[in-house]
């Protein structure tokens, strides 16, 4: 599992190509993707839609990094809280993403699993949604179907250790979170830890399946 961080480019660096470390792209942030490919890091690009969408800066966004290697899954715009709302942008915004060569996430929102989630058309699934859906049992059964069908799986808003012990329990590919861009040099580190204590006590052949 990685964790994707948004700017903090100077701690980053220091750990230039570690397994457990990637690189978030943002329209708010307007950051570049090829810091990711320079420092030898996957990245993705998220939409900016939980804090401040701002559809003018998302075109730029995906503009500017069509065409660079190593992208994980690009999310699609959304709504947080509300799954169907979500498909409805899901389906005007997948192929103008794809249509730039990208790679798609559909944010998965509160009720998706009532839902036709449309897994031909999408190369990732981002665990979005209120924190009480996202870490409900339905969510969970979401995640090991996305894994099922061979889908990359993204948490985000994994802040603590328990959090990314629970994404890393089940199956995720990615997380990502707030604090380790505002606090770069000791949540950092101390991530990558965590990270390495949580593969250790989730066997691969076991990942997706735990509960809380």
């Amino acid at each position: 599992m990685r964790l994707l961080v948004s700017g903090a480019t100077k701690t980053l660096k220091k750990f230039k190509g570690h397994p457990h470390l990637g690189f978030l792209v943002t329209p708010r942030a307007a950051n570049r993707a090829e810091f990711a490919i320079t420092h030898g890091m996957p990245w993705a690009a998220d939409n900016s839609a939980y804090s401040c969408w701002d559809e003018g800066r998302f075109r730029r966004m995906l503009d500017r990094i069509a065409g660079v290697p190593g992208c994980l899954w690009v999310a699609a715009r959304d709504v947080v809280a509300d799954a169907a709302a979500t498909l409805e942008l899901f389906d005007a915004w997948q192929p103008r993403i794809a249509a730039r060569g990208l790679p798609i996430a559909l944010v998965a929102q509160d009720g998706l699993e009532d839902l036709d989630v449309p897994w031909d058309r999408l190369d990732a699934l981002f665990l979005g949604g209120s924190t009480g859906w996202k870490l409900s049992d339905q969510a969970r059964r979401l995640c090991v179907e996305a894994k099922a069908r061979g889908k990359l799986l993204h948490m985000g808003r994994v802040n603590s250790r328990r959090r990314l012990l629970l994404a890393a329990g089940w199956g995720c590919d990615t997380v990502d979170g707030s604090c380790f861009s505002r606090w770069p040099d000791t949540k950092i580190p101390r991530a990558l830890r965590w990270i390495s204590e949580a593969e250790a006590m989730t066997p691969e052949g076991e990942r997706g399946w735990v509960t809380r």
